[in-house]
């Protein structure tokens, strides 16, 4: 009798022992799995940048990364030299060509530098003018308010009308700018009204003032001759 009820103790000992054994095994995978040393170094997940004993990771996304930044005020980035050359050598018989400005690092960027910051009003005009050759949201908004600054200097302000004169003035978008063209065209300032009136160069909607403008006796000389020339066929 006493063999009999050795035996199923001795058996049940042993599966206890087993299944102890299976749980211990478990559980240390388990844990080897989520472990962060488990991960490869060179496959990391996504997430916010990681934190290091110095403070988060200062490594620049993939949309920032090769963005340029608008430089402040302050002495001229030695990048925009070659832009500074054709803003120096424009004049109104000949302006540099979007081929001749994009051969230089950044040309919209440095061409908005220039429109702002720089102490020459030449470079300031002829990058305005420029601005036109590069169509944006941005350029417009800038050329628009220097446009309508009446504390600026006349010719800047001239220069950023020739600017505008490249976009197409009759579209929704453009209606403040045309508005402005339109009111300048009249005025009193002689070089804000020639500059508005070569603005309305191809505006099927102008051509009626430029029609006067160009046929009146007393339309000044300037602002006649500019009439004449928006009148012609836009070939740009």
């Amino acid at each position: 009798m006493l063999k009999l009820t050795f035996i199923p103790l001795v058996f049940a000992s042993i599966v206890l022992v087993a299944c102890g054994e299976e749980s211990t095994s478990t559980s240390s995978s388990s844990a080897g799995e989520n472990s962060p040393a488990t991960e490869s170094a060179g496959n990391p997940v996504d997430g916010p940048a990681a934190e290091t004993s110095s403070g988060p990771s200062t490594k620049k996304s993939r949309s920032d990364a090769g963005q340029s930044k608008e430089p402040g005020a302050g002495p001229m980035p030695v990048r925009f030299k070659g832009i500074q050359e054709l803003l120096a050598g424009a004049s109104d018989d000949k302006e540099p060509s979007n081929m001749e400005f994009n051969a230089n690092s950044d040309p919209i960027i440095a061409l908005r530098w220039f429109s702002r910051h720089s102490s020459e009003d030449k470079e300031r005009v002829f990058a305005l003018r420029a601005l036109g050759l590069y169509p944006t949201p941005q350029n417009y908004e800038l050329l628009l308010t220097t446009a309508t600054n009446d504390k600026e200097n006349p010719a800047i302000r001239a220069g950023a009308l020739l600017g505008l004169g490249r976009y197409d003035l009759e579209a929704d978008q453009h209606v403040k700018a045309k508005e402005l063209i339109f009111a300048l065209v009249n005025g009193k300032d002689l070089q804000l009204a020639t500059a508005a009136a070569e603005a309305m160069h191809g505006m099927p909607t102008a051509q009626t003032v430029l029609t006067e403008l160009s046929s009146n006796s007393n339309t000044p000389p300037a602002l006649k001759a500019a009439a004449k020339r928006a009148l012609r066929p836009q070939v740009e």
